[in-house]
């Protein structure tokens, strides 16, 4: 964050609402000086030279690319110091070489690795001292000639403000302005709430997701070539090519990402990364000030994936491995609760890379938060609170085998329930789904989809869905779906391998819509009281129909009433009853978005539930990284967005947002690939474009719109505080 002068922090202090900090520093990084560093972490993103103590020099580079402190500060080779974690950085020369550790000497590497990556720390005096983690030596100084060296003891050093350096490629945010911050911790928050997202999806399916939303070597390695996991032409994304807008294991894709871009993101393009931190930086900066990212992994298809994986490296056709499939053990990274576990520290190491980009622990504007009361002070300092919430099929190592729904038998009793349940909240998770896309031990998943995700729950449980007629009622999200009674011919790899595994046969179902028959278990009632007794925010979607009246009834005998939340579509039905009682009880509805215009058809089909005891709202659950397709393309008959544009000030900006800055929003783009995102033409592509979004909903629904989108975030803040505050 920039630094102000004291005036501007006193003025904007008395004017309440105030500006936070602009995004121009993190972009690009600083070419320009900085200043003198006081702390090991004061560099990060600025342009330096390297001074030695000893003998006043500075380091430069000579033409075979080794180092020694022989200059004087103006003829110094100028570091990009760019960070990779807390402390720790790469030197970017301006020829985009980067000073390594080779052996016993220091020289230059084409490309960010371990031999590049530099420890640097303080001693008593103030001075620095820069370790190579991969030589387990000290950047040491040779005093006869100068030489840069590597030593057990380490050399003294500075960083001397300076000029000429050229940034380490990065994302742009490609906004001008700066957010804001709070008018005071016991005052409403302003801002929207993104209440279902996948950052951490990074490790999901067993390596079939590809990209990360960060990377210490910076976003080259982060969003690089896919071909590495996908294989030539994308060939081996099975469940991308499968589920995604091709809709065919048979489809290609072209693998390269940073900096072209080419065919990926997309917002049908599902197993590539789509919440890079930069692109959500451009969302916090639009007033995003919650987001809650579920833990995420699904059993079936990590398998699925995997095979396709063991086979690309036996070099063999998935049809080889078919008959041995059954034989093959599920890989212990594919355990749902393990997966998601560890998805958590993985969401605090990018927390420590964003505090790193911004220049120390705690400076970041990505902050985990685990209560409404922490969520608030760091809403109110201008921040995004980050929940942690989990969407697991099998919660609590909650299992169901039924071998061809003959009999059943659970993988947990109540004491797993128990010691699952005190693992997660013990680390931070406050929100959880009971079910996912499968039946597991604790009752029945809803049916959205009538043929995939039944296989899947064959292959899950040993057992096709036994399901009844949806009820015909008036629905705020539809119940069920039409049953697929056969797969198709077999085509392809994955079809001869579905065809194998399931006999060739679906069972047959009437032609109505299908509901799941199977509800809520014994094991399930136990669960749902004791996440209750746990304050845990417990969500309804993808809970089968009748189950979600059977939670809203245990939750109508607390008192007061326990709040539940749907956060993104419903899955398996909604009634408009459900929907009426959610709200009652102090719960909130936010669906899954869609672009502008169906936000606010949404937004009007909810307002006439909404109970007055209550603030209104309503946010979003995007679904990002979650095989779910992002909202479409505004349509030819939409007014565009019309780039550049401008939020929190003009037409459709209450007066709440009288004191907020305005941040001006260019087109997102690369300009090294000369790739740019419109959103009128190609929907959400990239989550940065929820700025976009935000402009598109201001022009479909105006004032209304804007104002119940961007109280969203109290409005769940209400509901986490009604939650534990009992």
């Amino acid at each position: 964050m920039r630094q102000r002068i004291l005036g501007v922090m006193a003025l904007a202090a008395m004017l309440g609402l105030t500006a936070c900090g602009s995004s121009k520093p993190v972009d690009g990084g600083s070419a320009t000086p900085r200043g003198a560093p006081v702390t090991r972490y004061d560099m990060a993103n600025a342009c330096y030279v390297l001074k030695a103590v000893e003998t006043g020099r500075h380091a430069l580079r000579d033409g075979d690319g080794r180092y020694a402190a022989t200059a004087g500060a103006a003829e110094a080779t100028p570091f990009f110091m760019k960070p990779t974690a807390l402390g720790k950085y790469l030197f970017f020369a301006e020829d985009e070489s980067m000073m390594a550790a080779a052996g016993g000497a220091v020289g230059s590497v084409a490309q960010p690795g371990e031999s590049a990556d530099w420890t640097i720390d303080t001693d008593s005096a103030g001075d620095f001292t820069v370790y190579s983690s991969s030589a387990e030596r000290f950047l040491a100084l040779d005093t006869a000639s100068g030489a840069l060296t590597l030593a057990s003891a380490p050399a003294k050093f500075d960083f001397v403000p300076a000029r000429g350096c050229k940034p380490f490629p990065e994302i742009r945010t490609d906004a001008e302005g700066a957010t804001f911050k709070g008018q005071g911790v016991d005052k409403p928050v302003l801002g929207f709430a993104e209440v279902h997202a996948h950052v951490s999806a990074t490790h999901f399916l067993g390596g079939g997701h590809y990209g990360r939303p960060f990377h210490r070597f910076g976003v080259t390695q982060a969003l690089g070539n896919c071909a590495t996991q996908h294989g030539p032409n994308g060939a081996l994304d099975l469940v991308g090519n499968l589920m995604g807008g091709a809709g065919s294991p048979l489809a290609t894709h072209d693998t390269q990402g940073w900096p072209t871009f080419i065919d990926w993101p997309a917002r049908d393009s599902l197993m590539h990364e789509a919440m890079y931190y930069k692109w959500i930086e451009r969302a916090w900066l639009a007033g995003m000030r919650i987001m809650v990212n579920d833990l995420v992994e699904n059993e079936v298809l990590c398998r699925l994936q995997s095979l396709v994986n063991t086979a690309n490296v036996l070099n063999l056709d998935i049809g080889d491995l078919v008959q041995e499939v059954s034989e093959i053990p599920s890989p212990q990274y594919c355990n749902e609760m393990e997966s998601a576990v560890k998805q958590v520290q993985f969401m605090r190491d990018l927390q420590d890379y964003i505090d790193a980009q911004e220049g120390g622990p705690g400076k970041g504007w990505f902050r985990i938060v685990t209560s409404p009361q922490e969520a608030r002070q760091v809403i109110n300092d201008g921040k995004l609170a980050v929940v942690l919430g989990i969407e697991i099929s099998h919660l609590f190592n909650c299992k169901v085998l039924q071998p061809g729904g003959l009999f059943e038998v659970a993988s947990c009793d109540n004491e797993e329930i128990d010691t699952q349940l005190n693992r997660l909240t013990d680390l931070g998770v406050r929100q959880m789904f009971p079910l996912h896309e499968f039946d597991n031990g604790l009752g029945g998943n809803g049916i959205f989809d009538g043929l995939i995700l039944n296989l899947g729950n064959f292959l899950d449980t040993g057992s096709f869905w036994a399901t009844y007629d949806c009820p015909e009622d008036e629905y705020f999200y539809g119940a069920g779906a039409h049953m697929t009674t056969s797969l198709p011919a077999p085509l392809d790899p994955l079809s001869n391998l579905l065809h194998n595994l399931t006999q060739g046969l679906l069972p047959l179902y009437p032609s109505k819509p299908q509901c799941n028959a199977r509800s809520m278990t014994e094991l399930g009632h136990y669960a749902f009281e004791r996440m209750m007794d746990k304050k845990v925010i417990i969500e309804v979607d993808h809970l089968e129909l009748k189950m979600k009246s059977e939670l809203l009834d245990m939750a109508d005998e607390r008192s007061p009433v326990y709040p539940l939340v749907s956060t993104h579509g419903g899955h398996g039905g909604i009634s408009m009853t459900q929907a009426h009682r959610l709200l009652k009880g102090g719960g909130l509805l936010y669906p899954s978005k869609g672009n502008g215009r169906q936000y606010v058809s949404q937004l009007d089909k909810l307002r006439p539930l909404k109970d007055d005891r209550y603030l209104f709202a309503m946010g979003y659950g995007a679904d990002t990284n979650g095989l779910a397709a992002q909202s479409s393309p505004r349509g030819a008959d939409a007014e565009p967005v019309r780039y550049p544009f401008t939020l929190f000030r003009g037409p459709g900006w209450g007066p709440q947002f009288a004191r907020v800055q305005p941040v001006v929003f260019d087109q997102s783009k690369v300009p090294e690939g000369n790739r740019s995102f419109d959103i009128n033409a190609e929907g959400l592509a990239q989550y940065g474009m929820i700025a976009d979004w935000v402009e598109e909903v201001r022009l479909e629904g105006g004032q209304q719109a804007v104002t119940d989108l961007y109280n969203s975030a109290e409005a769940y803040l209400q509901t986490w505080e009604r939650t534990v505050n009992r």
